[in-house]
């Protein structure tokens, strides 16, 4: 520098010493680069990859080797692990994509849940569900509706031992058809039947006893209890049902009638 006092040597030995050291490290590194140089690895199926001699055996997780290397070694590399990777999904079959496993449930915390267990606990509540409603349907039935089903039931056990066709000598039969009642049978009030009447006077099918005097007759034939008073509450709909189909059959006799005439 032009005006500038001339360093001491001390000065200048100082700055030998820096320009020294500064140039001998850079001759190590540089030997050091030429040690660590890219070497010509070989790969299994006889293409070449260049690597780092500490890195030669390090693989990344996309199957190709880590260091410097050419375009095609890495292309290279990501073809086997491809192809091995598809070898291994052929040898394993179905495993990796969980075909013939079971589901895992979970609820919102995360926790698994039984499947079978689940299944049981709604089979038993659906099981539950329909004996309450079988129970509510029998609690909304009558005493004549459930003597009627339980000697359907008997009817039936009892046709097991019954032969397929039934003659106009079948007691069974006859007996039946004697006790059936019907309410337009002229001869039902003067009739008194087996087993119907004891000391204590008619009785229902549920045993209870019945009204004695004269009622008023019901598509159902439903006779009224023994506490009944006598009078009638309906609203006249029975009596217009009985006048309705007397008034269809006494048409079709008077038609009748009329066409034997001709």
């Amino acid at each position: 520098i032009v005006g500038a006092p001339a360093p001491s040597s001390a000065e200048q030995a100082a700055a030998d010493a820096i320009l020294a050291s500064a140039v001998a490290e850079n001759r190590a590194l540089t030997g050091a680069g030429e040690d660590e140089a890219p070497a010509i690895i070989a790969d299994d199926d006889g293409s070449t990859a260049a690597a780092s001699t500490a890195a030669a055996a390090k693989k990344m997780e996309s199957g190709a080797h880590a260091g410097l290397q050419s375009a095609e070694a890495v292309t290279a590399q990501l073809e086997r692990r491809k192809r091995e990777e598809k070898q291994r999904f052929l040898e394993d079959g179905d495993e990796h994509i969980g075909k013939g496993k079971e589901t895992i449930y979970r609820d919102a915390s995360g926790r698994i849940i039984n499947v079978a267990m689940k299944r049981a606990e709604a089979r038993k509540k659906a099981e539950e569900e329909a004996a309450r409603k079988r129970e509510e349907e029998e609690a909304l039935k009558g005493d004549v509706q459930r003597a009627e089903k339980e000697k359907r039931r008997q009817d039936l056990n009892q046709a097991k031992f019954m032969t397929v066709a039934r003659y106009a000598d079948d007691e069974a039969l006859n007996e039946e058809l004697k006790e059936r009642e019907r309410w337009d049978d002229p001869m039902a009030r003067y009739i008194e039947k087996e087993g119907r009447h004891d000391k204590a006077g008619k009785k229902s099918v549920s045993g209870k006893p019945l009204y004695k005097g004269a009622a008023p007759p019901n598509r159902y034939g439903i006779r009224p209890g023994h506490r009944w008073d006598g009078v009638d509450r309906g609203n006249g709909f029975e009596k217009e049902w009985f006048l309705a189909r007397n008034r269809i059959q006494n048409r079709r006799n008077l038609e009748y009638q009329w066409q034997m005439d001709e």
